[in-house]
């Protein structure tokens, strides 16, 4: 951790949060070059608090992290390497392990190891952590975020797409820790389909300029499934 990294990461913060599982994640975030910010949750609306966390700090590139979650050691410097790398990226993202509640790990993440294809964008658990934004898109969105208050990750991931690719860092930075609690085990399908319904006219464009495809047919001869990241159509 540093106090003049070039990535700020805010943890939300609730009276419910595991103070054991938080100094956890903490200590894995010990060597990143981050500077961490903490914010205060607002129980039933997580797209003002991530408005507050996302405005804290004056970094170029900005991320957040669930504070009973680990990251592995390197993530952030990867991810760092390789905007750096990718000027016209809006944000890059690492793959993920699934931990149970001890930190035992489960499985990696469904879409580990597979290049960005904004086709895919619809599940909410794809590109999930690691991933890092530039700051400046993110501001553009910042209104955005207070119309949701739930899944305005999934939409700001969605519509930052307007700006850039995401480009896919090939390694596993991110342990996601599966317990009873999880955001994600309260999301109602009308919710579900409303952020889908918001994001897809923004996923369609880049799956256009990106010529993103889903191979049903394994005879397909296509290439965008073998490349490392997308490039815009001529």
């Amino acid at each position: 951790m540093s106090s003049n990294a070039e990535i700020d990461v805010h943890v939300l913060l609730l009276p419910t949060t595991d103070p054991i599982l938080w100094r956890e994640c903490l200590q894995s975030l010990e060597n990143e070059p981050v500077n961490i910010h903490t914010a205060e949750g607002v129980p039933g609306h997580i797209g003002k608090a991530r408005y507050g966390g996302f405005s804290k700090g004056t970094a170029p590139y900005v991320s957040c992290v669930d504070p009973d979650d680990l990251v592995i050691p390197g993530a952030f410097a990867a991810c760092l390497e390789t905007l750096e790398a990718h000027p016209d990226a809006c944000g890059v993202y690492t793959d993920e392990l699934i931990i149970d509640r001890d930190g035992k790990i489960i499985k990696p993440g469904i879409w580990s190891q597979a290049p960005w294809n904004p086709l895919f964008q619809l599940e909410p658990k794809y590109l999930h952590h690691i991933y890092v934004m530039r700051r400046c898109f993110v501001e553009k969105l910042y209104l955005e975020l207070l119309r949701w208050p739930s899944m305005p990750e999934f939409i700001l991931k969605g519509l930052i797409t307007a700006h850039g690719p995401w480009v896919h860092v090939p390694q596993f930075g991110y342990k996601w820790r599966i317990v009873k609690g999880n955001a994600h085990n309260k999301m109602s399908p009308s919710t579900i389909y409303a952020a889908r319904w918001r994001v897809i006219p923004a996923l369609q464009n880049a799956a256009k300029k990106y010529k993103a495809v889903i191979q049903t047919d394994p005879f397909q001869d296509t290439s965008f499934a073998d490349r490392s990241r997308a490039k815009p159509a001529k």
